[in-house]
This record gives C-alpha cells, structure tokens and sequence, in this order.
C-alpha cells in the first residue's frame, strides 16, 4: 500500500528525534504532514468515476474523429461555354448537321463494341483528325461526342490530344488544367480527378495537361501509349473520343494511330486537295478503321438531306 513507505520513513524519523539528531524545523514539518500523508491516498489510488453524462470513463481518453476534409467542388462546364466552342444547337430538334452527326455516331458506336478478333477491346478508343488545320476537326469531335452523350446508351470521356491554339480543350478554357500530359509524367495521379464534368450528364472532359510545350515529347512515349490503352480499358463502357493534332502537322496522329481501335478523318469540302488526303490516310494507316467526314459543304438546294427536318421534329 502508498502508506507503507511513508510508516518507515515516520518510524526513521522518531529514532532520529529520540537520538536528538533531528532538526526541530524538520520535526515539525513531519508532524504537519502526518495526517495528510496518513489519511489520504495517492491520487494514482483514487478509483476511476465514469462521467455522468457520457457513462465514459472521465480519465480515459477519448478519440474524436477528425473532421472530414472538403471535397474540392469540380468546375462544371456549362451549356453555354460549349456552345461557344461549337456546339450545336441540339435542343431545336432534327438539322441537317444533328441528322449527319447521329448517322456518324451510328457508325462509330458499331464499330466501338463490335467484337474484335484477339479480344482486343479498343473500338471504343476514337481519334479525331484531319490532314490540315482549320478543317473543323475539333468542332466534329465536340459534336459526335454531344451526338453520343445525348442517345444516353453511352457515356462519352472527350479527351485533348492537341496543343494548338484551335483544340476542344483551349475553346472550353481549360488551358494549362492538368490532365492527359500529368497522367503521362506522374503515374501516381487519378485519373478520375482529372476528368472535368459538363452540364450534360453522360459527357466529361479530360484536358491536355499542365505542360503543353512536352507534347512533342510525351506522345512518342511508351507511358502515353500506356495511358491511352488503359483508359480505354479503365472505360470499357464508354466511347474514348481523342482531339487530335492534323496528320500533316503534327506526328502525334500516326503515333496514336497503331493504339485507338478508330479514326474519323475530317475533311475541309473544297479546301483539301486530294493529295493531302492520300498523305494523312497513309500516315493513320496502322488503324484497323478510318472514316472520312466530309466537312463544310455549300448547300444549294432545300431539296437536300435535312430538309425534311422541320416538318419530321414536329410531329
């Protein structure tokens, strides 16, 4: 017990006083604090009480959780800011250009889950480019991207490929956001952290990057080959639309041509000469599908595909 060792120092100090070799003051301090020593336990002793209002023990402790970290809101990208870059106006029914871009997206959906020899699995994996600049490609690739999302079968992920002015991610404002480049340097990353979400539920970018002057770089790199590849594995269920540089502008269209299961060449009516076109598709070769999209044709006549629109959206 607590009062033992104080008894023998007490007995210690009685010789001491009895051999008159004790202090006087010492003596009586010792006689001060007798009672307090002998009557009241140490306060390691004193039995444990549980809290009245908790029934927890008052002295043990008690872990509180930490407070939940804030989920950082993701930018959405709006109706309006994607009309800007091109988008067009879908909600007014059946157009000339809503009718092409349905017949595209039908094409490209078969090719997309078809069953491939092998088990290959990269139909869903589509690149959209053109042998020229200013032939309209991110404005195709924006569009069959809206086509797709709207049908609500399939979700679409519209990924930036290009690092020129003109790209789908630079006409929606998101210069320098991190995205396919960052993926390419730093493994580590989520992808789904990346993604940027629209106003339309099935549709969601992914931009460029952070570093749009390594472009050149990265793309030729096995880890870009790699990122590419798994995100049409990780999104198995969804079509994979890539905004890609012009084939005679960029090597970045026949680097990515042996790794996406599709190829949407737009093509500029009028503008690109025949040559350009045979140059492009040779250096895309190594897709197993290409398709050509006729882009910015002159109609002359309402006697012509679409001008049954207004009539058919109505009834």
């Amino acid at each position: 017990m607590a009062s033992q060792p104080l008894n023998l120092v007490e007995r210690a100090a009685e010789q001491l006083r009895r051999s008159g070799l004790l202090d006087p003051s010492a003596a009586q301090l010792l006689e001060r604090d007798k009672p307090l020593a002998q009557d009241k336990p140490l306060a390691r002793d004193k039995p444990l009480e549980p809290d009245r209002e908790t029934g927890n023990d008052s002295h043990q402790p008690v872990l509180v959780p930490a407070p939940e970290r804030p989920q950082r809101a993701k930018p959405t990208i709006d109706r309006a800011v994607l009309e800007r870059a091109g988008m067009i106006e879908w909600s007014k029914g059946r157009s000339r250009a809503s009718e092409e871009f349905r017949i595209i997206q039908a094409q490209v959906m078969r090719a997309a889950f078809a069953a491939e020899p092998g088990g290959a699995g990269r139909g869903n994996l589509v690149m959209v480019t053109s042998a020229r600049p200013g032939e309209g490609k991110s404005f195709a690739a924006l569009n069959l991207a809206m086509s797709i999302a709207r049908q609500r079968d399939h979700a679409v992920l519209l990924v930036d490929t290009d690092s020129k002015e003109q790209s789908v991610g630079r006409c929606l404002g998101l210069v320098d956001a991190p995205g396919l480049l960052d993926l390419a340097t730093n493994p580590e990353l989520s992808i789904d952290e990346l993604i940027v979400p629209t106003a339309f539920e099935k549709l969601a970018i992914l931009p460029l990057g952070s570093q749009p002057e390594r472009s050149d770089e990265l793309f030729a790199t096995r880890q870009m080959a790699r990122v590419i590849r798994d995100l049409g594995r990780r999104y198995a269920d969804r079509v994979v639309i890539l905004d890609a540089a012009p084939c005679l502008s960029s090597s970045d269209p026949s680097t990515l041509a042996p790794i996406v299961g599709q190829v949407v060449l737009v093509v500029e009516a009028g503008r690109t000469q025949r040559p350009e076109v045979e140059a492009a598709l040779d250096l895309i070769q190594s897709c197993p599908a290409i398709s050509l999209l006729l882009n910015k044709v002159q109609i002359s006549s309402r006697h012509t595909f679409g001008a049954y629109a207004s009539s058919y959206s109505s009834s």
